[in-house]
């Protein structure tokens, strides 16, 4: 009894050069596109790192708004909160200054941290008009 499968005249058959073509293929294609992927993404990550290299060497030292809605102390001293304008501020602190200045009765260290909180009041205001 003779293996006639193993005679070696018809073994390049069509399904074994389909067979070696993919296998040749996916020994190429996936170093060849893993290659690819990791230089994209190396790419996309020098891109953010250029970004947070910026963010480091001139650095932002503003205060982001979401950080900047508690109302200051100056402002809680008058009994405002945030939003508010200079007319509120000078309305608080005139309706104050009768209750605290030292000739209606008022204790004048009292009198003169009202003051302080006004004036700081005032320019805190005009500060966040600039910027």
């Amino acid at each position: 009894m003779e293996a006639t499968w193993l005679i070696a005249a018809d073994w390049p058959t069509s399904i074994d050069v389909v067979a070696i073509v993919i296998f040749l293929l996916i020994v190429v294609l996936v170093p060849v596109l893993g290659f690819w992927l990791t230089a994209l993404d190396i790419r996309a990550y020098l891109r953010a790192l250029r970004g947070v290299l910026v963010r480091i060497a001139y650095p932002s030292y503003e205060v982001p708004e979401w950080l900047d809605d508690e109302t200051p102390p100056c402002l809680k001293a008058l009994g405002l909160s945030l939003p508010c304008t200079e007319a509120d501020v000078k309305r608080a602190y005139r309706d104050l200054a009768k209750k605290l200045h030292p000739d209606r009765g008022g204790q004048i260290d009292r009198f003169l941290a009202l003051q302080q909180h006004f004036e700081q009041s005032l320019n805190y205001l005009r500060q966040r008009e600039v910027d």
